[in-house]
């Protein structure tokens, strides 16, 4: 099977992908806006979700319409900025909640005083970064070289992933000296929850870099050609970082999973049944 001339095969790919991105953040959002997950980091996460649902919504034109849309150039013209304005958000959130996390770790009680105000403008910070990154990025698309390419893909894809390692690896070093003190409830939830975070940076750090490193070497040597079904996989697998962190809140998060299953199935946990039993039957007011 010739998977270089059968394009359907890898069009079917990438619009399943985009179905999956769409649902499980969709359930992300749902889920995380409920009033039991409605805190300052829970916000973050849905911040991630929202950039990742919008990845899901431009794969479909920017990965499979690029032939049927090549007659309407003026369409691609709006697609291409879109799509790299929300993945490069999607990355940059990453480090942010890392920040976030090490914040929690270094600075426990100064970081439950943190008010709305503070997440709500760490919310707008990968936003920002996104637009002051894409649209110079498309502005310039007539001036850029291939080798250019390379100053921005590096910057891109260096930035958030130094910053990543460095909190994580301060939070380890951290975590490493407590690790023979005794731990509340709240500190094992913290770390709970840190574990959870820190997987799902790694996961989508192991599926966006492979591509980041075929446009390096793009750029570097332009003389280098993959098939065509090598270049769609490692585009499939960039793609897929926007649908991990759904897998791992689903795997690793049972909160989540509880509030997720109940919403979808209509299930109501089992300590509502305890927590809020059936009024007592009233007295007759009979003589």
């Amino acid at each position: 099977m010739d998977f270089n001339k059968w394009n359907p095969f890898w069009a079917t790919c990438f619009v399943v992908l985009a179905f999956l991105i769409i649902v499980g953040n969709s359930l992300t959002i749902a889920t995380l806006l409920r009033k039991k997950f409605r805190k300052g980091p829970h916000l973050l996460l849905i911040s991630l979700a929202v950039a990742d649902l919008l990845v899901g919504c431009t794969i479909p034109p920017s990965a499979v319409g690029m032939d049927m849309l090549s007659h309407k150039p003026e369409i691609l013209l709006f697609i291409w900025p879109v799509s790299l304005f929300v993945i490069v958000s999607s990355v940059f959130h990453l480090p942010l909640i890392s920040l976030e996390r090490l914040h929690a770790t270094l600075r426990p009680f100064r970081h439950r005083q943190l008010t709305r105000k503070v997440y709500w403008v760490a919310i707008a910070t990968p936003w920002i970064i996104s637009a002051s990154f894409a649209i110079p990025r498309f502005a310039l698309r007539r001036f850029i070289q291939p080798s250019d390419e390379v100053f921005f893909v590096i910057a891109f894809a260096t930035i958030p992933l130094l910053i990543t390692c460095f909190s994580y690896f301060v939070i380890w070093k951290k975590t490493r000296q407590s690790r023979d003190k005794v731990k509340s409830f709240r500190q094992k939830k913290e770390a709970r929850f840190l574990r959870i975070i820190f997987t799902v940076t790694a996961a989508s750090f192991a599926t966006w870099l492979p591509f980041q490193l075929y446009k390096i070497v793009v750029g570097l040597s332009p003389n280098v050609f993959l098939p065509f079904s090598a270049t769609s996989f490692i585009s499939l697998l960039q793609f897929s970082n926007s649908f991990v962190n759904f897998v791992v809140y689903f795997l690793r998060f049972p909160n989540y999973r509880k509030a997720l299953l109940s919403s979808v199935f209509c299930i109501a946990p089992r300590h509502e049944t305890i927590t809020n039993p059936l009024p007592p039957p009233q007295p007759s007011s009979g003589v």
